[in-house]
């Protein structure tokens, strides 16, 4: 079991009602975010709608995040893109506005690329690197898992930090921890399998209902470390997973702006398209499991 144990938030990006960056909000929503406690703020993640941001806004939400998260709270930033030349770019700003590490995703157009392309494609990536990077598995929206085979041989760079992975896929998770080395860092991406995932030795989680529920997420994450598994059970069961259903459900951005906004953390739940807010009905379903 993980004796110790990091949370970290994949930020939502606020809009206003007519659905423009609100920096205003963003560096509010910051501020309560660190405040409680988090190990680190994952800006521009795909809880953070960054596939519909511009350019520029895609900077303002790093830089304004870097400038108001306080010192001992890390910031990881997403900085995936189709092309390798874009990824370096995000990466090189990144580290321009003083963010701790990256994130990154194979390539999400083409269909199912082989492992040896991936391998390739993150070989590229991984080149004059300026920030330590995280692996990000989330076959639901790139349209491919990163093989484990592919982990393993990428996580014998110095440049890769760890995982993230978001597939719900435990065995997947269990093959990762096996396959690589003691000091690769496996995050869970999947609230519903928080606990599972520090049993099996996980390094923490990358949480979005740790916007809300930081306590909670600390509370099982405590229990595991110190072998009460009723107690980490319990808070897995009763509190994380039903509210992780409503955002697999409804969509994570907006379930988690929805519930932001009505504790009055956010002014709007306002998500761009693709996604869609949620209905009267289902606000009032996902507040009242909060």
């Amino acid at each position: 079991m993980a004796e110790s144990f990091d949370v970290l938030t994949p930020l939502v990006t606020p809009f206003d009602a007519d659905g423009d960056l609100d920096v205003d909000g963003l560096k509010s929503l910051v501020r309560h975010v660190a405040t409680t406690g988090v190990d680190g703020i994952v800006p521009c993640g795909t809880t953070g709608e960054f596939e519909t941001l511009s350019p520029g806004e895609y900077r303002t939400v790093v830089r304004t995040t870097t400038e108001t998260v306080p010192e001992d709270c890390r910031v990881i930033v997403g900085t995936a893109a189709t092309d390798v030349a874009t990824v370096h770019e995000r990466m090189a700003f990144a580290a321009e506005q003083g963010a701790d590490s990256t994130l990154v995703v194979p390539s999400y157009y083409g269909g199912q690329a082989s492992g040896a392309g991936n391998e390739a494609y993150f070989e590229s990536v991984l080149a004059d690197v300026p920030l330590p990077v995280y692996l990000y598995n989330i076959p639901g929206a790139v349209g491919q898992e990163l093989s484990v085979d592919t982990v393993a041989a990428l996580a014998q760079s110095d440049a890769v930090a760890g995982l993230k992975d978001s597939s719900g896929d435990l065995p997947y998770v269990t093959a990762v921890l096996n396959q690589t080395p003691e000091d690769f860092t496996v995050y869970q991406g999947h609230d519903g399998l928080f606990v599972p995932s520090l049993v099996l030795g996980g390094d923490g989680g990358v949480s979005a209902l740790s916007h809300l529920l930081y306590s909670e997420l600390e509370r099982a994450g405590t229990a595991v470390a110190n072998g009460d598994v009723a107690e980490a059970r319990a808070v897995q069961r009763k509190i994380l997973s039903p509210l992780s259903e409503a955002c697999a459900e409804f969509g994570f951005a907006p379930t988690v702006k929805a519930l932001l906004a009505d504790r009055g953390i956010i002014d709007h739940a306002t998500v761009r398209p693709p996604r869609d807010s949620l209905s009267p009905d289902a606000v009032a379903s996902v507040t009242g499991l909060l």
